[in-house]
């Protein structure tokens, strides 16, 4: 509903905006060039769209497609609807009506939650469909603040991040330990690759092919000496405050270094640098921030590139929630895929903004082993239907999940960076 194509004469946005005003809510969206300036609010700003939700349970599984498959792991996997958002949108108005308190287990309830935002997909009433996300994300900071959040296990990485600039507890000294020695950067140059925490210390191969990538390109690029952890982490867990403090000093650090572009190769990197520091933080950087698979698309499209190598394999592509259904980036990657030789790409039943999540994201991996290995197994199983030989996606947090739940070798998988690499 987000859209701006003409339907009937009158843009979906346009009739959007009247269905609003005509339930008296006008303060969500009020004209179509300013229906985005009211995301990411507190939980406040929300609780008159709560009504809403008619409890329906069209958002437990994929709205008419694929045979209405499940898409919700925090609900397939607790069994009970608090956990599906129809249960959470309950739990929320009880919360915001007074009826209910703050207590450990219901923070634990918002936070089983990879916040994949497959649930916002399949509802069919358009404020929930667009906002829905965004309130449960409100949730998370009002539990932070009400001293119900972060869960322990992200209390911790946050500690890291403060500590050693990385959630992983690192030290930041070694973050580009993995740089090629004949991979020569221009120091000056004004487009910068951001390479996150993950590919830094935990998927060095995803930073090596993309710099290897630029290199071939003769791409002027550089690594930030400072470079630190975009936020990600601790904002998708509500710790706004840390969140915002990470953002301004990216933003001040890459004002100094006269940064115009950066290339991402990280997914939840992607989403914060270029969403979530201009519209929740409002720290309008105008620096233009693009995600490998974006990159090479757009080489790709005008000419200045074509691979040279066939990669004989069958390949099956996840969506990363981060670029998929977070960014709407479902087209780029598979423009690479099918561009390379010899590669045949295959799609899951669950595919683009109906993919299964890896259970990586929102926390999750950490506070909930039960429910990321859940999430995890049940993708995996979905890419071996397909007799692929091979899961390609384009996060190193996807990556790394799919390599540490893959059992006896069944499947291999790799980052769209690698397969890039390999086709130059």
């Amino acid at each position: 509903m987000d859209g701006l194509k003409e339907i009937e004469g009158e843009n979906i946005m346009m009739k959007k905006v009247r269905y609003i005003k005509g339930l008296g809510i006008e303060k969500i969206a009020s004209t179509q060039e300013d229906h985005v300036i009211d995301r990411h609010q507190g939980i406040e700003h929300y609780k008159d769209i709560i009504y809403q939700c008619g409890k329906c349970g069209t958002c437990r599984t994929v709205f008419q497609d694929v045979n209405w498959a499940r898409v919700c792991p925090s609900g397939e996997l607790g069994k009970f609807e608090a956990y599906y958002l129809g249960g959470k949108n309950l739990l929320i108005w009880g919360l915001t009506s007074g009826k209910l308190k703050w207590t450990d287990n219901l923070a634990k309830i918002f936070y089983k939650c990879s916040l994949c935002l497959a649930c916002t997909q399949q509802c069919q009433i358009p404020e929930l469909h667009t906002y829905a996300g965004e309130w449960l994300m409100a949730m998370r900071e009002d539990a932070v603040q009400n001293g119900f959040g972060p869960m322990l296990e992200q209390k911790q990485y946050a500690q890291y991040i403060d500590d050693l600039h990385n959630p992983y507890g690192e030290q930041h000294e070694n973050r580009r330990a993995w740089f090629p020695s004949e991979i020569t950067q221009n120091t000056s140059s004004k487009l910068a690759y951001f390479v996150g925490c993950t590919a830094s210390y935990r998927e060095n191969d995803i930073a090596v092919s993309t710099v290897k990538i630029l290199n071939s390109l003769n791409i002027d690029f550089r690594i930030l000496e400072n470079e630190s952890c975009c936020g990600s982490p601790v904002f998708m867990t509500g710790q706004t405050d840390k969140a915002k403090e990470l953002a301004v000093s990216n933003v001040e650090m890459f004002k100094d270094e006269k940064i115009e572009k950066i290339i991402t190769s990280c997914a939840g990197c992607y989403r914060a640098l270029k969403e979530i520091y201009p519209k929740k933080f409002e720290l309008k950087h105008g620096i233009e921030i693009i995600h490998l698979p974006e990159f090479i698309s757009i080489k790709l499209k005008n000419g200045s590139l074509k691979f040279n190598n066939n990669i004989n394999m069958k390949v099956t592509y996840h969506d990363p929630c981060h670029i998929g259904r977070h960014m709407g980036l479902y087209k780029e990657p598979r423009t690479v895929l099918e561009n390379i030789s010899g590669l045949e790409l295959v799609e899951m039943d669950r595919n683009m903004h109906n993919a299964w999540c890896c259970g990586s994201g929102g926390g999750v991996r950490s506070a909930f082993k039960d429910l990321s290995e859940f999430s995890a197994r049940e993708r995996i199983d979905e890419a071996l239907e397909t007799n692929a030989t091979a899961i390609v996606s384009s996060c190193p947090f996807c990556l790394n999940q799919f390599k540490t739940n893959i059992k006896n070798e069944e499947i291999s998988v790799y980052d769209i960076s690698q397969l890039i690499e390999k086709a130059i």
